[in-house]
């Protein structure tokens, strides 16, 4: 028996800001209405809180493993609020099974609408923002309207919420099951993740916060004096302020200003008013921002991580995005302690120094551990590329025994070119990983690193062979063809899927140096991507087999994660390909249980470096 559950809402919270964990904790939160129904029965729909929690509560607080729901998480910690769990706990993931997933999992959108009319399945009621926005968020008196301030409206929200449960059962009968049982069990421990969140220092976001909005305001300010502008922020205007000064500018992005401030013909207030726009560039207060928006009671942040974000499996992230933290770090522990000191005694800090601080705000103690170049190994391991396998089982420096095979080149250009050259990438691939040299040089790097991994390049070529007809791609992937649909098969058992997979003739619009609009013709396969409106994405060989390394290395990942579950260990957060653990522990230990290889990948060789930390930091 399952049972299907929609419900409707309010809160003084904006949702989308804070999340679900921080809306339920509103005072005045409350669950309005479940729309819910037993496997293809009538849609029923129970209204009040007395009402959902006397005819749900048996099934919620069982063991009963039938529950579904659209991005079943809301409902499971509106539940979990409604029964009068403490902040922190949460009704157990494993009861619920979730249509979004499976939608984002089979390449479909993961908003219940944009599923819905990607499936061709019942049409979701275009009436919902309305009727949200009339009763689950404060009007502008600051109260909330009663369905006897709108009788009809509230008619119709209570059709509109049983019309998602038709909507969602019918989603639901028509995407595939779960590729797998390990893919559901690394949906649980995701939600287990997501439920735990990590500690934060608050009082520090809030000074950090504050300080960086001073220093923005202060920038701003100096920028106008400098300019006379009334935005200098605006392209439009400052590029006009430089041009009247002798300095003609393609665009304001960040190489352009870079290369302007490296050299010698700008006078000393146009050198200012650039090297503003940089720091600005820095400004850190958004993500101190979305810390404290997203941030319990409890000082920890919950949700930051969204299961099957991108097409290739990875995660996406959310609220303060720990996915997309700043690089730059202090080179010292008492560096960063003496700037943490500085904020609490009023003194504030630079741009740089508050983006510096980002990592440090998350606190510990933190076993963390990253795989060691993971996509490198990967590629390496579907292409069959021996000599590589070997370095790194025998533990060899891969940029240096890469830089050796390309000519004798620095470890920094074997590093280069073992990051930018796996996917067919070329000379502009190099300058984006921070090559140097002329056209004709780096030419010859690309050459060189092609001769040193034929097989790799082979793999290219018949992942791009086999788009057409499917078939094998090396002793790993397989590649199968329904109509216009394309399935890519990974070792771990599930598929990454290419809606109206087609070979064809396009345009693209881009623009030049001088930012004129040029047209250039291209040729290639291109896919439909349901998540993005349908818009058509080019494809090729070499892309695609970066699809297939990113998404085994997700896999690799999301498996570590249920294994450290399992053993007790907890998962505070994960960024890219690093774990992090709450708690001191042997790093030892945890990277031999993050490393230890799946069952279907034998032979590639899985390796790891970690430390232990009182707060968050790259290694």
């Amino acid at each position: 028996m399952r049972i299907w559950m929609d419900i409707e809402t309010r809160s003084r919270f904006d949702l989308k800001k804070v999340g679900v964990y921080k809306y339920v904790t509103c005072p005045d939160f409350a669950i309005l209405m479940c729309a819910w129904a037993v496997d293809d029965g009538p849609v029923e729909v129970l209204i009040g809180e007395r009402e959902i929690r006397q005819t749900l509560q048996p099934y919620l607080t069982s063991d009963y493993a039938g529950l579904s729901a659209f991005n079943s998480a809301f409902e499971r910690v509106c539940f979990s609020k409604l029964l009068g769990m403490p902040v922190g706990k949460y009704l157990p993931p494993d009861q619920w099974d979730d249509p979004m997933i499976k939608a984002a999992i089979h390449g479909y959108p993961n908003s219940l609408d944009g599923a819905a009319k990607a499936l061709g399945a019942q049409a979701k009621d275009s009436a919902g923002t309305r009727l949200i926005n009339l009763f689950s968020k404060p009007n502008r008196q600051g109260e909330f309207n009663s369905p006897e301030d709108y009788p009809d409206e509230w008619l119709e929200f209570v059709m509109y919420c049983a019309q998602d449960v038709e909507t969602m059962r019918d989603v639901a009968k028509r995407l595939p099951p779960w590729p797998n049982h390990a893919e559901r069990e690394a949906w649980i421990a995701d939600q287990y993740v997501n439920d735990r969140g990590f500690k934060i220092d608050v009082p520090m976001a809030k000074l950090a916060e504050a300080a960086s909005l001073e220093n923005k305001a202060d920038m701003i300010r100096e920028s106008v004096e400098l300019t006379g502008l009334s935005n200098p922020n605006s392209v439009q205007q400052l590029s006009g302020w430089l041009r009247a000064g002798g300095i003609e500018v393609p665009n304001l992005q960040a190489e352009t200003v870079e290369r302007l401030l490296a050299g010698d013909e700008l006078d000393p207030t146009q050198r200012r008013v650039l090297e503003i726009r940089q720091e600005l560039a820095l400004a850190a207060a958004s993500k101190y921002t979305a810390a404290l928006d997203t941030v319990s009671p409890d000082g920890r942040v919950r949700g930051s991580f969204r299961f099957f974000g991108a097409h290739t499996g990875r995660w996406a992230g959310g609220g303060m995005q720990p996915h997309n933290m700043p690089r730059l770090a202090f080179e010292e522990r008492h560096e960063e302690d003496a700037a943490i000191l500085d904020l609490h005694l009023g003194l504030g800090g630079s741009q740089t120094t508050l983006k510096k601080l980002v990592r440090p705000l998350l606190v510990g103690p933190f076993t963390v551990v990253d795989y060691a170049a993971i996509e490198a190994r990967v590629v390496a391991w579907l292409a069959g590329e021996a000599w590589a396998l070997h370095a790194f089982e025998d533990g060899r420096d891969i940029y240096v025994e890469t830089a050796q095979r390309m000519g004798g080149l620095t470890r920094f250009q074997g590093k280069v070119a073992v990051l930018a050259l796996g996917y067919n990438g070329g000379i502009n691939s190099l300058r984006a990983m921070g090559a140097e040299g002329d056209d004709d040089e780096l030419r010859e790097q690309v050459q060189h690193w092609r001769a040193a991994n034929k097989r790799i390049v082979r793999l290219w070529r018949t992942m791009g062979n086999a788009v057409e007809n499917g078939g094998p791609v090396g002793d790993h992937l397989y590649i199968r063809r329904r109509g216009d649909t394309m399935l890519m098969h990974l070792p771990s058992g599930r598929a990454i899927t290419y809606h109206g997979m087609k070979y064809g003739k396009y345009v693209v619009i881009t623009k030049d140096e001088e930012g004129n609009e040029i047209r250039v013709f291209k040729e290639s396969w291109r896919y439909r991507d349901p998540k993005r409106n349908g818009a058509l994405i080019g494809t090729y060989g070499g892309r695609l087999v970066e699809n297939a390394t990113q998404a085994i290395a997700r896999d690799i990942l999301s498996e570590a994660i249920v294994r450290l579950e399992k053993q007790g260990y907890r998962v505070a957060a994960h960024v890219h390909d690093e774990v992090i653990v709450e708690g001191e522990h042997d790093v030892e230990l945890i990277s031999k249980i993050i490393c230890e290889p799946p069952s279907w990948a034998k032979g590639l060789p899985i390796a790891g470096e970690g430390f232990v930390t009182q707060r968050y930091r790259k290694g």
